[in-house]
């Protein structure tokens, strides 16, 4: 499981029966949801936002010297995602904080179309 406590950037893999995917966490990420996380997986270039109780028991750390590999292979890709992902997520922040309630924001929920194509498992 994924050592919390070290901060800065982390590089693992998640493990599950459908194969093994290099993942990278850093802490400079916002926080994600209550009960989730925030992980870079590099066969998608993405940053996807995982069920913690799902993903935590499945992840494992890379040794330096995998750590190593996998920064020289996907840095630079990491890098572009993190900063665009940082750049969205302030942009969405600050449109909440300053966005007036209309009355098409008060719609119920079952009218809202929920999408997340996390892979949790």
């Amino acid at each position: 499981m994924r050592d919390m406590g070290n901060g800065g950037t982390w590089y693992g893999q998640i493990q599950s029966s459908r194969g093994n995917i290099i993942v990278i966490s850093d802490d400079q990420l916002p926080a994600a949801n209550k009960g989730r996380i925030y992980l870079y997986n590099t066969e998608r270039d993405a940053i996807v936002e995982y069920d913690e109780a799902i993903v935590s028991p499945k992840l494992v750390a890379l040794s330096e010297e995998e750590a190593q590999q996998v920064k020289a292979k996907f840095d630079k890709a990491w890098e572009i995602t993190r900063k665009q992902f940082i750049r969205a997520q302030t942009k969405a922040s600050t449109a909440t904080s300053t966005k007036d309630t209309s009355a098409d924001d008060l719609l119920p929920l079952e009218d809202d179309v929920l999408l997340d194509d996390d892979d949790d498992d």
